[in-house]
């Protein structure tokens, strides 16, 4: 959610769904599914080495403020906008570039326009993103597989303790967190929680994710529509995120679901505030056909939202340079509007890719559209501990760990 700082909504938050999706990479060695999150990895890593430039970075991902406004270059019809792109050569390293002319040959293309508009009285943006990639050996078909035989051996104690034992991936977010399974007559629960260790080995991580933790209190349910029976659930306690699989999965547990649907309730307690967010529903449409894997995802509605509590009654050092709303109550009314109906025609905000191979390689494109406020603001502060960078030292080695499974 934009007040959450780069939208931490329910498909943000699912960034920790990642413990889930790279732990269950460690069944098989598979040099394709390598490749492809080798070649992954190692482009994050060259885009992270053209700028030091935050300001680049959240464009890249969607965001922007107006007083960062000046920082990009303006297309010719006027419009805030920023672009990446470049090739790969034959010794695997990127050629990336900034802002300029869109190449006729590229293995990686992005390019993100801000095109402001008004809303009665309010100042938005329509944010229009595009990326493309040309990395080959991995479709959404291929995590669903993952994913499915991970749930059945958290359902079998000794697969999974062999599994434990065996995993680089999952050695290395037990030792960067506490981690442990639990059981009850519904669930077994995969619980990580961040802890001393994390601050010790990623302060950064700690300090950023951990605080947001702390701050929110989370319960989303997953389901496939076709087959009810098909569910999971993520919940958290302060630090500790849970990943909650039901007991005796069907044998066909998520395989190939056609319509998934995410339920939340989440609450936030910060700076004197609390902000309550019932029944928010997401929908993402699947299809896998022949060699062309898509996704379509985007919100459905809200149940109920409130807020309590005095608002500011300190001013935290780091956002008196913050947009702060004069109602809170109007502004979150305005954020769910574009988020999930939307002003302009085209709807709230929504995602659509595909995952095409062909005998030449497989291109996967990700197109987003969604509508932001102009003038931005995090319940979660605006200093520089909060900055998205201060993640990547955990995510570096965690995705060292996952690829040292697959290889």
């Amino acid at each position: 959610m934009e007040f959450l700082k780069k939208k931490y909504n329910l498909r943000k938050y699912l960034f920790f769904a990642f413990l889930v999706i790279t732990v269950s990479n460690c069944f098989q060695k598979n040099e394709n599914y390598y490749q492809f999150w080798k070649g992954y990895d190692h482009l994050q890593r060259s885009i992270k080495s053209t700028s030091k430039n935050e300001v680049y970075f959240a464009a890249l991902a969607g965001s922007l403020s107006e007083e960062n406004e000046s920082q990009l270059q303006k297309s010719p019809e006027g419009y805030p906008f920023l672009s990446l792109s470049g090739n790969i050569d034959n010794q695997q390293n990127w050629n990336l570039h900034w802002n300029e002319p869109e190449p006729p040959k590229y293995d990686y293309l992005a390019k993100v326009t801000f095109v402001p508009k008004q809303w009665e009285e309010h100042e938005i943006y329509a944010v229009e993103r595009k990326i493309i990639h040309k990395l080959n050996g991995y479709q959404p078909r291929d995590f669903f597989k993952w994913f499915h035989d991970f749930a059945l051996a958290i359902n079998d104690h000794n697969a999974y303790q062999s599994l434990k034992s065996s995993s680089q991936n999952l050695q290395f977010l037990c030792s960067a967190m506490q981690c442990h399974v639990t059981e009850n007559a519904e669930w077994h629960t995969l619980e990580f929680t961040i802890n001393e260790d994390t601050k010790s080995k990623f302060p950064g991580f700690y300090q950023r994710t951990g605080s947001r933790l702390e701050k929110t209190k989370l319960n989303i349910e997953v389901w496939d529509k076709l087959n009810p029976t098909h569910r999971f659930k993520i919940t958290n306690m302060g630090k500790a995120i849970q990943f909650h699989f039901p007991i005796n999965p069907p044998a066909d547990y998520f395989l190939s679901p056609k319509e998934i649907r995410f339920l939340g309730d989440i609450e936030i307690r910060s700076f004197g505030i609390t902000v309550k967010i019932n029944n928010l529903e997401y929908k993402l449409k699947t299809s896998f056909e022949n060699q062309t894997d898509t996704l379509n995802g985007h919100f459905v509605r809200i149940g109920k939202k409130e807020i309590n509590g005095s608002f500011f009654y300190i001013i935290p050092q780091g956002f008196v340079n913050f947009f702060i709303p004069g109602n809170m109550d109007e502004y979150f009314n305005e954020f769910f509007t574009l988020l999930i109906q939307g002003t302009q025609g085209k709807g709230g905000s929504q995602i659509h890719a595909t995952f095409r191979k062909s005998p030449r390689g497989q291109i996967n494109t990700i197109t987003t559209y969604n509508e932001t406020k102009r003038k931005r603001f995090s319940l979660f502060g605006g200093d520089d501990s909060q900055k998205a960078s201060n993640d990547f030292d955990f995510f570096a080695a965690w995705e060292e760990a996952m690829l040292q499974d697959l290889k």
